[in-house]
């Protein structure tokens, strides 16, 4: 059982590494932005974004007062910066998961209200080092001035998945049926941007227009053979597809097809016809395999009928001990 959760944690490793260093990319992540945000308007430019530290750092603390620093990691972080590049305009966030996640409204809650948090200390600390003079007690404690602001934080969820995301996707979805309505209007509710390709149809992943689309598309249709293979057909751009698309799609599709060392681009069509040929060839190997430990399983049901001695037997075929003996029962 643990050789199991340590092979899938290696496999679930793997898938997080790829899909951080593919939406790592400056024109991916402003793809997803503007097809999500601005329905394909493209508002955000990639120039325009800058790569934050994904690193988030939380002290909470105890009854007597101590520190206990506990460290969270974003998978993408970028600022986006106004038309002049040089002014921080808004914070924006991917997480990506392989995986369905019951949890996700209160995580990602967390990881939003920590890159808050660091911005009110990263505030204090430009007033601290500057010797800025606060206007009263208030401000100065606080060490965030009346006249200071905060970027908004977004965050964008991608499922890379094949199948519906079935978990809750709000903070309400997560409480009890039965709490009062009056009690419940006071407690802010918060809700996951969530981009998961099952739950979307094709006319709607078409909205991006980096290899996003076709990365998701294949997701999408990838638990049906035909389907797959339809699309792959039809779209000419799985042809002539990026290295990064192609792995992705190998690891979150499950489709275990060759990339080349040092080719690029990938036709798709192709690699999913050499998997298929290979798989063809298997087959017949494994085939051949069977037939021979057959034929020499019948060898040996002779040789015993005819009282022919073990160790002739076992000369004449390449059966172990147990084998034989498995045989020798039978008769």
């Amino acid at each position: 059982m643990w050789k199991n959760k340590k092979k899938w944690g290696i496999i679930l490793g793997k898938k997080d590494s790829i899909t951080r260093d593919y939406m790592g990319n400056p024109d991916r992540f402003a793809d997803l932005f503007n097809g999500y945000c601005f329905h394909g308007d493209e508002r955000v430019s990639p120039s325009e974004l800058r790569d934050m530290d994904t690193t988030s750092v939380v002290v909470p603390y105890g009854s007597d007062e101590a520190a206990v620093p506990t460290q969270k990691y974003r998978d993408v972080l970028k600022v986006l910066t106004k038309t002049d590049g040089k002014a921080a305009y808004c914070i924006l966030g991917v997480e990506n998961q392989s995986e369905i996640h019951t949890a996700m409204p209160v995580r990602n809650m967390l990881y939003d209200a920590m890159t808050f948090a660091n911005q009110i200390s990263a505030t204090a600390n430009s007033h601290k080092n500057n010797h800025d003079k606060a206007s009263d007690n208030v401000e100065f404690l606080s060490g965030f001035y009346r006249s200071d602001k905060l970027l908004p934080v977004i965050t964008i969820v991608v499922h890379w998945g094949a199948d519906e995301w079935d978990a809750p996707v709000s903070l309400r979805e997560m409480y009890q049926n039965d709490i009062d309505g009056s009690l419940l209007k006071y407690s802010p509710d918060y809700r996951i941007n969530l981009v998961s390709p099952a739950m979307m149809s094709d006319g709607e992943l078409d909205i991006f227009k980096s290899d996003l689309r076709e990365v998701l598309k294949f997701i999408k249709h990838s638990k049906d053979k035909q389907s797959m293979q339809n699309l792959v057909d039809s779209d000419p751009k799985y042809k002539s597809l990026n290295r990064e698309a192609a792995q992705t799609i190998s690891v979150c599709a499950n489709v275990d097809f060759k990339i080349p060392e040092g080719e690029e681009p990938i036709d798709m069509c192709k690699a999913i016809e050499d998997m298929k040929e290979d798989a063809r060839n298997e087959g017949r190997i494994e085939g051949h395999q069977e037939g021979f430990a057959e034929s020499q399983s019948q060898m040996a049901m002779k040789m015993l009928r005819k009282n022919e001695p073990i160790e002739k037997i076992l000369e004449y075929t390449s059966l172990s001990d147990k084998q034989l003996q498995e045989l020798a029962q039978q008769i």
